[in-house]
């Protein structure tokens, strides 16, 4: 274990830091250095002592019967301890979450406990600092406080009223009223829905109220059925119009999230951070940090220490008080270019130096470029583009100049065979990426499906729901655009896996989605909603009851083969949903089938992805953080899975709203399976060849550890019918 020359030696104090406790030791972490940790034995946190709350570099620490509180600061010394008087009301209240409104030299620094009726608080600054005050709120009519915050020298919360939404509420505790605390609706808090590429009923959700820069931001994290986070939300409060708005930055800042409280940093102070990105630890208690950044919309997750002896506590992140910018601080905007989700950062003085030492293809003017470029299609566009730095000046194609391009080409020279597609700035456009050159180019989304998630891809068309009870049907290479009946059921559309057997454009196809609901600890039921594209269709819903809980969730797409849906759930069970017309019961036709005697081919993985390749049922199983990957093809007679060690001439492209196998087109691509994942401007793939994940130009990575995954993401066929 690496250890400091110096017995004093603290992570930089330019940075924040992690920081994991047990009842005699404190381990520091700083995220500018990540694997090096240090080891601090320090008297404040031995015993029964507890961090509850912390700002701008203070720590509110409480014994565990909520009775002894004290202010500390690791950055000045021990002496830096503040006691403040011992709780003693009677009954002790019992407190939900703590809050400190500042630092103690702050003179309006507040110590605030909330529990279900009432607010205890004190001011530490002296001559304040002598006994606590509890202050009642009528919480029948008005619910119970939570998430509380200071913001520009007010006291938000939030709170439900009346069997409402969340309400966002402002409140007053110098003006308490005989000690009654008035409390001012503001607006309604967010709806929290579930916006995932595949449906799934929240398990958890995390949530916060933050102030970042002046500004109140509202994050909550979605975690699915196999306890993996599957979305990250980020809404920024308009206090002109009091309502909220989704974040497309954090004014370049980082955002830091943790069990007991928020804070923001300048990542201009350290390298490493990221701006418009927000910073969590350990919702599952995994010893992960992840990292979400707003503006592109990509997840990543670092291991940012080595394994430590047990028992310690799940990390709580630290910003150092000298590095806290006020409030009335000027600080950076962020991007303005929201489609840009590659991190191409170019530094305009860097790009002066390489345009000197650089020089373009034939000394060609930047017009004569453009008029060259201009004659190709839209492939040889991209890719004339992204040739050099110099050949980047050249326009970026607009959408109606990109799909004009990709219909004129389709049929003289043959597309990429798959592309990612990413939902961006705020689901309004399309982000198309080439995972074997890197060219990427953007197209707005229908005005009228603006907003609407992808629930699914195939043969070019894309099925997209609002989250709520609608759903069309998109080619977003033609633009025709097919709206499905709106749905009339308990659950919103977002919530169901859904699949559809062929084009959407055909009288017999069939759009499926199932969701799995706990009905008790030893059962569950499965839920399929149906429907056939054909004249006056509708929705169809029955349910499959389970003496289980195997369809509690899932996380990959269903697969239509061979006339079945097929379905792997959170378990790793195969089964099949049958369509077999006979009558005009559109119920009756369906049928439900879960073979018992097909064992599960691996367990304690991660993820899994089903799809047909060569004319054969196919399983993917994958380890957690892609620490090792499997692959399997059903055969029957028995019925049962096979390791398959090659897929031969074949590529496989897999995520959760879609996983398809094709025929190489391009050598060299064949016997790899492509993740939507990405580090800089490389899709990473794993090899059946060499058994390893590979980043072209970065050579190979042991598993998905600092690589980058859009939560909003699938992959499409390129084609123009």
């Amino acid at each position: 274990m690496p250890k400091s020359n110096r017995k004093s030696d603290l992570p930089s104090k330019h940075c924040p830091w992690l920081v994991y406790c047990n009842d005699r030791k404190q381990i520091f972490c700083s995220l500018s250095q990540p694997h090096k940790i240090y080891r601090k034995k320090i008297p404040a946190l031995f015993g029964d002592s507890l961090i509850v709350a912390h700002s701008s570099g203070w720590f509110l620490l409480s014994d565990q019967e909520d009775t002894l509180f004290s202010l500390w600061n690791p950055t000045i010394s021990n002496s830096s301890l503040i006691h403040l008087p011992p709780l003693s009301f009677n009954p002790t209240p019992k407190i939900k979450h703590y809050l400190l409104s500042s630092p103690p030299g702050d003179p309006d620094c507040k110590v605030l406990l909330f529990d279900n009726g009432s607010i205890t608080l004190i001011r530490p600054q002296a001559p304040h600092n002598k006994e606590w005050t509890q202050i009642e709120y009528a919480k029948s009519s008005k619910g119970c406080l939570e998430k509380c915050v200071s913001c520009k020298g007010k006291l938000y919360g939030y709170t439900s009223y009346k069997g409402h939404h969340h309400q966002l509420v402002t409140f007053n505790v110098d003006k308490g009223n005989n000690n009654n605390l008035d409390i001012e609706f503001l607006c309604c808090m967010p709806e929290m829905r579930t916006l995932s590429t595949v449906g799934t009923l929240w398990v958890e959700c995390f949530k916060w109220l933050i102030e970042c820069c002046g500004e109140l931001l509202f994050v909550y994290v979605v975690l699915d059925g196999s306890k993996t986070i599957s979305e990250v939300n980020a809404f920024k409060l308009d206090f002109e119009k009091m309502i909220w708005r989704r974040a497309e930055n954090l004014m370049g800042q980082a955002v830091f999230l943790d069990a007991v409280g928020a804070s923001s940093f300048d990542p201009a102070f350290e390298k490493g951070l990221e701006g418009d990105s927000i910073y969590f630890t350990d919702l599952d208690y995994k010893g992960l940090l992840y990292s979400f950044n707003v503006t592109n919309g990509c997840l990543s997750v670092t291991l940012p220490r080595p394994n430590l002896p047990s028992p310690w506590s799940s990390p709580m992140i630290f910003v150092p008080p000298h590095v806290w910018l006020s409030r009335d601080s000027t600080l950076p905007t962020g991007r303005e270019e929201q489609g840009e989700i590659f991190g191409e950062k170019e530094d305009k003085s860097t790009a002066e130096i390489v345009q000197v030492q650089e020089t373009s293809f034939l000394d060609i003017p930047l017009d004569s470029l453009v008029i060259i470029a201009d004659c190709l299609n839209l492939f040889g566009y991209l890719n004339f583009r992204a040739t050099c730095r110099d050949f980047r000046l050249i326009p970026k194609l607009q959408h109606t100049q990109a799909l004009q391009r990709f219909k004129t080409c389709y049929s003289s020279s043959p597309p990429p065979p798959m592309w990612l597609l990413l939902s961006v700035n705020d689901r309004t456009a399309f982000k198309f990426v080439d995972p074997i050159h890197g060219t990427s180019f953007l197209m707005s989304v229908p005005e009228s499906l603006k907003g609407n998630v992808v629930c699914y891809s195939k043969n070019g068309w894309l099925l997209m729901s609002d989250g709520k009870s609608s759903m069309s049907f998109l080619n977003p290479f033609t633009e025709e655009i097919i709206k499905l009946p709106t749905l009339r059921i308990k659950h919103s559309a977002s919530s169901y896996a859904m699949s559809f057997s062929s084009l959407p454009t055909s009288p017999d196809c069939i759009v499926v989605g199932f969701v799995g609901i706990s009905t008790t600890a030893a059962k569950s039921e499965l839920e399929i909603i149906a429907t056939i594209m054909e004249e006056d269709y509708e929705w169809s819903v029955y349910s499959v009851h389970q003496n289980s809980k195997s369809w509690s969730n899932n996380r990959s797409s269903p697969l239509f083969y061979k006339r079945a849906f097929t379905l792997l759930n959170l378990e790793g069970r195969l089964s099949f949903c049958r369509y077999e017309p006979e009558d005009d019961d559109f119920e009756e036709d369906l049928s439900w089938d879960m073979p018992e005697i097909l064992k599960v081919p691996c367990s304690s993985f991660h993820q899994n992805f089903l799809l047909e390749c060569d004319g054969k049922l196919m399983s993917i199983f994958v380890g957690e953080m892609g620490k090792w990957l499997q692959v399997y093809s059903l055969h029957y007679a028995p019925i049962r899975w096979e390791k398959v060690e090659s897929i031969g001439n074949y590529v496989i492209y897999v995520s959760r709203s879609s996983s398809v196998a094709i025929e190489a087109r391009i050598m060299g691509t064949n016997n790899r399976i492509y993740f939507p994942r990405f580090r800089d401007n490389n899709i990473l793939y794993y090899s059946l060849e060499t058994k390893k994940f590979h980043l072209d130009g970065q050579g190979t990575v042991k598993n998905f550890y600092n690589t980058k995954e859009p939560l909003l993401a699938t992959w499409i066929q390129p084609v123009c019918s």
